[in-house]
């Protein structure tokens, strides 16, 4: 949150991203793609940047992979793109199955009730 203040057009998430391609794995990137899913799934009450990074944390913990494992399936969900195969679709590109993958887990949410 400090180098988001501190510097200019460096904002939160981006400071996370950049943490978590230095290597630190407890930091995930509230992106677009992870937003809208955590907060349409209920996994976070807020879209706010900050409750999403504690909610991939907490996603993080409950399947016992690291914060950076969670935002990187998520994102690669989201946004469909597969950048290291380039057996799938044009340049990885499947595209965003972000909807598909919500309508998925509410249809399974309604199942388990």
């Amino acid at each position: 949150m400090l180098l988001g203040k501190e510097i200019s057009g460096f904002g939160f998430a981006l400071a996370c991203d950049f943490l978590k391609e230095l290597g630190y794995v407890n930091f995930g990137k509230p992106d677009v793609h992870i937003k809208d899913i955590f907060f349409t799934l209920g996994l976070c009450p807020k879209s706010d940047d900050y409750q999403v990074l504690k909610a991939i944390v907490r996603v993080a913990k409950n399947a016992n992979v690291t914060p950076y494992n969670a935002d990187k399936l998520f994102w690669l969900i989201g946004s469909g793109y597969f950048y290291n195969d380039k057996h799938i679709g044009k340049n990885g590109r499947i595209g965003n199955n972000r909807k598909k993958f919500i309508s998925y887990v509410e249809k399974r949410q309604k199942h388990l009730l």
